[in-house]
Formats: C-alpha cells, sequence, structure tokens
C-alpha cells in the first residue's frame, strides 16, 4: 500500500488547516445548492430563457421598432414581413423588404395582402427617428415615477431603436410576426406585453410570501392564541370564492378611473393579500421545529428577545423553502393574470399583456382564424414558454435545496 503523506513542517500544519478552513466556509447551503442547480441541465435552460425573456421586455422600447401605441388602420391583420437576403441574381445582399398592399377580393370579399417586388426597403440598424410619438423613456429610468421625474427634473428622451426599414415615405413597415386588428406590431407587442404578464407573477408572489412569512412565523414563533387567531383566519380566507371575490374588487377598482395597469396591479396585490394562506402553514411547521432546536436556546441564552431570534434565526432558516415556494408560484400568477385580462378583468387598453393579445386573437380570429390569421396566436406560446420554464426552475431549486435529491 502507498503511504500517506502528512505535513511535517509547522507552515505545512498551518497552510493544510486554512485550506480546510476556506473549504468548509466555502460547502455552505447556498453554495452546496449552487453545484446541485449546475448538475440540472432542464432548469438552466430554463434559467437562461427567463433571462432573455426579461431582459427583451425591459428593453422592448429599443428593441421593438415602434412604439406601443402605434396604430396603423390601413395595415390591420398584415401578414409577417418576410425578410430577404438575396438579390434578383441570387447573392446574398444586405437585408431587405418589400412592400405589401391590402386589397379586396371581390368574389370572396376577403381581404388580400400582395408583395410588390418592384422596389426593395433595406433595413437599417440602430435607427433613430425624430417622431414624438417614438420618443419612450429607456430603462431603468422608467421604473421611476412620473411624479418623481418631473420633480427631479429627469426626462430622459430617447429615440433609437434596434432595427428599421430605410423608408423616407414611412409607408413600408417591417411586421416580423403581423400585425394586429388596429395595425399594431405584434412581436413589439409581445415585448411590451411580457413587462406586464412577467413582473405581474413576481409582484404578486412577494406580496403573499412577505405576509406569509410574517403570519407563518408569528404563529409557530408564540404558539397559543395567536397561533389559533391566524390559522383561523387563513381558514376564512380560503374559504372566498375567487369569481365572486375577482367581480367585486373589479366593480370596485375600475370606477375610480386609475390607468388600467395601476387598477390591475391593485387587484393582484388584493389576491395576494388573501393568498397567503399556504404559505403561512408551511413557514408555520417549519418554525415549530426550528425553535426547539438548540440554536434557539443558545439565542435566548444570550439575551435575544423573541422578535430578535424570529427575524434573525428562525426566518432566515425557512429562506431555502421560500426560494423555491416563489418560483413555483410566480407561473400561476402569470397564468392568473392571462386568464383574468383573457375575460376582460384584467390589463384593459391601452396598456397591453399577452392575455389580452390572446382576447384580441379570439375576437377577431374567425372560423379561419388560425390557418389565415395564425400570427395573433403568437401570445399564447409565450404564456405557454414562461410557465414551463418557471415550473422547471422551480423544480431545479427544489432538487437542489432537498438534500436527498443531492448526487
Amino acid at each position: 500500500m502507498a503511504d500517506i503523506t502528512k505535513p511535517q513542517t509547522k507552515q505545512e500544519i498551518e497552510t493544510a488547516e486554512a485550506k480546510a478552513v476556506r473549504s468548509a466556509k466555502s460547502e455552505s447551503l447556498y453554495s452546496i445548492a449552487w453545484k446541485q442547480f449546475r448538475k440540472h441541465p432542464l432548469a438552466r435552460l430554463a434559467l437562461t430563457i427567463l433571462a432573455i425573456l426579461y431582459t427583451v421586455s425591459a428593453f422592448a422600447d429599443f428593441i421593438a421598432p415602434y412604439p406601443e401605441r402605434y396604430l396603423n388602420a390601413r395595415a390591420t391583420f398584415q401578414p409577417p414581413t418576410k425578410i430577404q437576403f438575396r438579390d434578383a441574381d441570387g447573392r446574398l445582399t444586405r437585408p431587405y423588404v418589400y412592400k405589401q398592399t391590402k386589397s379586396i377580393d371581390m368574389e370572396t370579399f376577403q381581404e388580400v395582402w400582395t408583395v410588390d417586388t418592384s422596389r426593395q426597403y433595406p433595413i437599417k440598424f440602430f435607427v433613430r427617428r425624430d417622431n414624438v410619438l417614438d420618443r419612450y423613456v429607456p430603462f431603468p429610468v422608467n421604473l421611476i415615477p412620473v411624479g418623481i421625474r418631473n420633480r427631479l427634473g429627469i426626462k430622459p428622451w430617447a429615440s433609437l431603436h434596434l432595427f428599421g426599414v430605410d423608408d423616407p415615405s414611412d409607408q413600408v413597415k417591417i411586421y416580423l410576426w403581423g400585425s394586429d386588428d388596429v395595425g399594431g406590431d405584434v412581436f413589439g407587442k409581445i415585448l411590451f406585453g411580457g413587462r406586464i404578464s412577467l413582473t405581474i407573477g413576481i409582484i404578486g408572489s412577494l406580496v403573499a410570501i412577505a405576509i406569509g412569512m410574517a403570519m407563518g412565523g408569528l404563529a409557530g414563533f408564540f404558539g397559543g392564541w395567536i397561533d389559533e387567531l391566524i390559522m383561523r383566519l387563513v381558514e376564512a380566507l380560503s374559504a372566498i370564492p375567487t369569481i365572486f371575490l375577482l367581480l367585486a374588487l373589479s366593480a370596485i377598482f375600475y370606477p375610480l378611473n386609475w390607468p388600467p395597469i395601476y387598477v390591475f396591479v391593485a387587484i393582484v396585490v388584493s389576491l395576494a393579500l388573501i393568498g397567503w394562506g399556504g404559505i403561512a402553514r408551511s413557514v408555520r411547521g417549519l418554525v415549530l421545529s426550528l425553535r426547539e432546536q438548540e440554536f434557539t436556546f443558545a439565542a435566548k441564552a444570550l439575551g435575544a428577545n423573541n422578535w430578535r431570534v424570529i427575524l434573525r434565526h428562525l426566518l432566515p432558516q425557512t429562506f431555502s423553502y421560500v426560494i423555491v415556494v416563489m418560483s413555483l408560484i410566480i407561473p400561476g400568477y402569470i397564468l392568473f393574470e392571462s386568464v383574468l385580462s383573457f375575460y376582460g378583468l384584467g390589463i384593459q387598453p391601452p396598456a397591453t399583456s399577452w392575455g389580452l393579445m390572446l382576447n384580441t386573437a379570439q375576437s377577431f380570429a374567425g372560423v379561419t382564424g388560425l390557418t389565415e390569421r395564425w400570427w395573433i396566436f403568437i401570445p399564447g406560446i409565450f404564456i405557454f414558454v414562461s410557465v414551463l420554464t418557471w415550473n422547471l426552475l422551480g423544480d431545479g431549486l427544489r432538487d437542489a435545496f432537498d438534500p436527498r435529491s443531492r448526487k
């Protein structure tokens, strides 16, 4: 057998001990969870897709060729614009598009789009348009409320777009994914709609988790009448019919003439205020177990009061559970927004979301809409992808934080 060599000198012993200490420090719960998460290829792919979706939605004003409220009555339901890469002789050239014109087929009385190949319209990148309607407030300055921006004198207007058509007459439009019933760019509206559809899940889950952790922590730590009161409150809130609540909230908020996005955020936050019961029950169970651990008794023996024990020692121990739960309930809120907007109870024009775009698609699709106007159903693909990726990410996080699933 080979001899096992050991450090002989004092310096070698100290070096080995320092390496052991660094190794012990690096192997925390979150470092181990990150190592396990990287072994989950679907979760990594889901994280990458979600990062792309959130990034392009944040910079939608720059990436989209037209503003969110762009209308073009002459280009309703225009098919997707085909980008050409070869000239008439078949040689590679600068990307360009052809003009599409709409006419009425006198036999079927249906709209027919024809491609005019007489002239090429090159696609330009980093286009700056001087039209006032094309101006926007870039990210992340647009997150600052308008009132605060005005008081601070911040007016960061921008008009730069990633791409556009080189047409001085402004008659030729580029619709990568076609246009909708008002001539709006479906590609751009999907980017703008992602701001609401993707963000609303995070807002709702944060509100529900914050309340659920607070209530569950109090119920689990103090017990007694506080526990009974909170648990009975959870049961009472869970008994409220969702449909009745939605109708009631809509009747309350919409007559206030608030902006559509404010109304919808108010509805989602209101639903989150009563949707924290499941989280509170789970956190309560975790705190009931953690309050009997040695570190809790040690904190009390050192003079820590109850609030310090709860906030600094017990609730942080539930963060791994909260991270997993948050990744699993966000897709539920995304679907919730889509369903509400689809049935007309959510986002209202001129704002847009994926659910509202599907509502428009359902209204104007007709019998042959899926074959003749298939592009107006593209928002459904994004709803499916976002919900699926959040669920895959949640599964990966659950396996990473679960010691029984580690490899």
